[in-house]
């Protein structure tokens, strides 16, 4: 009862069923379980996609809460970087099941190195009036199978930088920064 309790939920909402519950009490009811057995580490996998926006914030909180007053840590795997910036101390981008870059959240927002990362930030809405001259980058090319990827870097087909040496040669993971990793040719360090 008492993790229960801690996620927001009453006590005797225990004797519900399921098609009882809003979604944003369902996501509650989720987390309750993952924390049932006093873990330190937890994945949340779109934890809030299927949310609306203030069910989203309410969680968001209730996750920030919890991570606090249990000293958790988590793994938070989104496709909606406005909910990862707003969570996440570290952020990987990945691409086709690979990581492309990996740094601190603030340092990723203000300093995007991967072209994919650069795509991905482009396209997040905003009502900020100073960003109507920021420019949407649009992907094109086609999209590589996982299965069959294309040689060396497995972003050639849709990336802008690209370069003959991306075609067939996988990029080196490297820290162009302090704690800022990428894989990517165009801050491949020259030997």
């Amino acid at each position: 009862m008492k993790v229960l309790e801690e996620c927001g939920l009453a006590g005797y909402m225990i004797h519900r069923y399921p098609h009882m519950f809003s979604g944003g009490q369902r996501q509650r009811i989720g987390i309750a379980r993952a924390l049932a057995m006093k873990p330190k580490f937890v994945v949340c996998d779109e934890a809030v996609s299927a949310l609306d926006v203030s069910i989203q914030s309410q969680i968001i909180n209730l996750l920030q809460e919890l991570k606090e007053k249990e000293n958790l840590t988590y793994m938070f795997i989104s496709h909606d970087l406005s909910v990862v910036k707003n969570i996440s101390d570290r952020i990987a981008v990945m691409y086709l099941g690979v990581i492309v870059e990996l740094c601190g959240s603030a340092e990723l927002f203000d300093s995007p190195l991967h072209p994919y990362t650069e795509a991905l930030l482009s396209a997040i809405p905003t009502t900020d009036p100073d960003s109507k001259d920021k420019e949407m980058i649009i992907l094109e090319g086609d999209i590589p199978s996982p299965v069959n990827p294309p040689p060396g870097c497995k972003f050639n087909t849709r990336c802008r930088d690209c370069m003959d040496i991306c075609l067939s040669v996988v990029p080196e993971w490297i820290e162009h920064k302090p704690g800022h990793f990428v894989a990517c040719h165009k801050y491949t360090r020259a030997e």
